[in-house]
């Protein structure tokens, strides 16, 4: 059996699917609703449940679009204040239409923010109530509440260390509500047909069906291809990075050209993201779900230490930033380049951190009559990347 088929057997044994459809998909020219592809999509989903027992969980874009709609607004406004408006009105439109497409299957809805899934507490709160939800034969549909959110409508962009995620026209909210929820796969439904080596419009463009690894060539691919901005291919290329590291299969496929029978079968034009190792759902929800309001600088030593499989320690910090407590999610980084090399859970605040490294900076002697204990223990560390030990 062929790497290829191995790939869609996993896929096609996937019991719980996130499917995320976009707004282009949704929408017509005009700004109205695609009742074709939705009703396409919505048959397809019930099908899986009912005569393959998959559990679904859809992500939906398109509040905002369908509220522009209602409002007679050509252009998107741009007033962050309009554009809420705008997803209020819009998010009942769109769940009524998925309502009365669904018909006797129910749904729920499902409205997210950034800080929602930062915090721990709320975040497990929304895993139990998924699988209630689940297990009754619900579909959970979900968006961002763009309502209270900008994450989503402010187009933020990503630092080169990894860390400042958003959820990106929820590219991003699909990948992590999969490898949250613990889903084997996430079908992408987008307006093309996966990913090419440049835009697809060039000549020169290849293909790209399979990926085994997103490194700089893909990369580079996900930037050439022309469609930058929310929801282009530079945010699906990170939310294929979080479902890898979840050991969830992600798939892209064109929303108006496929269908998921097809796509799930690899019977049809798509890309397909294999996963690695999966790490822990803990360390996941560390580095792709939290937001961070601080961080510490480590020196040559702790970097080497935290290599060899050591905790953070306070001798080893040169610098903290931001205000945080106890028990908060804060950024470690290389003091050598400031890059960011993962994320972990805090024994001390800022401000605790601040007066030791006034008193170690004094009288480093005394520090080892202090039983302090580790800043970040190692199995509260979560590794973003790490950096080539430096050659003596």
């Amino acid at each position: 059996m062929s790497s290829r088929d191995d790939a869609w057997e996993s896929i096609s044994k996937s019991q719980r699917i996130v499917v995320k459809i976009g707004t282009r998909s949704l929408l017509l020219e005009d700004g109205s609703f695609d009742f074709k592809t939705i009703a396409t999509l919505v048959q397809d989903i019930k099908a899986l449940m009912r005569d393959d027992g998959k559990e679904v969980i859809l992500v939906t874009s398109g509040a905002v679009s369908a509220g522009m709609k209602k409002l007679g607004m050509k252009e998107r406004p741009r007033d962050l204040v309009l554009q809420q408006v705008t997803a209020a009105v819009g998010n009942p439109l769109l769940l009524n239409e998925y309502i009365r497409m669904f018909g006797e299957v129910p749904v729920a809805q499902i409205l997210l923010t950034q800080q929602d899934l930062s915090n721990r507490k709320s975040f497990l709160h929304f895993l139990n109530t998924m699988e209630q939800l689940l297990e009754k034969g619900i579909v959970p549909i979900v968006n961002e509440n763009d309502v209270v959110s900008i994450d989503e409508l402010v187009d933020t962009k990503m630092g080169e260390s990894g860390k400042d995620y958003n959820f990106s026209d929820n590219d991003v909210l699909s990948a992590l509500v999969a490898a949250s929820t613990g889903a084997g796969t996430l079908v992408i439904l987008s307006d093309v047909d996966g990913l090419y080596s440049t835009h697809p419009d060039h000549d020169d463009a290849r293909f790209i069906p399979h990926v085994d690894t997103i490194d700089e060539e893909i990369k580079r691919a996900g930037k050439d291809s022309g469609q930058g901005g929310r929801g282009g291919m530079v945010t699906k290329l990170r939310a294929a990075e979080i479902c890898m590291q979840a050991g969830a299969w992600m798939v892209i496929g064109n929303a108006k050209r496929v269908d998921l029978p097809s796509l799930l079968a690899g019977s049809c034009k798509c890309t397909v993201f294999k996963p690695v190792a999966k790490r822990p759902d803990k360390h996941l929800w560390m580095i792709f779900a939290t937001n961070t309001s601080g961080s510490i600088k480590l020196d040559e030593g702790a970097v080497r230490a935290i290599r060899d499989g050591a905790s953070i320690l306070l001798p080893g910090i040169i610098a903290c930033r931001g205000k945080f407590n106890r028990g908060d999610v804060i950024e470690f980084l290389d003091a050598r380049d400031d890059s960011c090399l993962g994320k972990g859970i805090t024994n001390f605040s800022s401000q605790e951190i601040h007066r030791f490294m006034a008193i170690y900076a004094k009288d480093p002697a005394s520090f080892r009559n202090l039983s302090l204990g580790e800043v970040i223990h190692r199995d509260k560390m979560s590794f973003i990347s790490m950096p080539p030990i430096p050659q003596e």
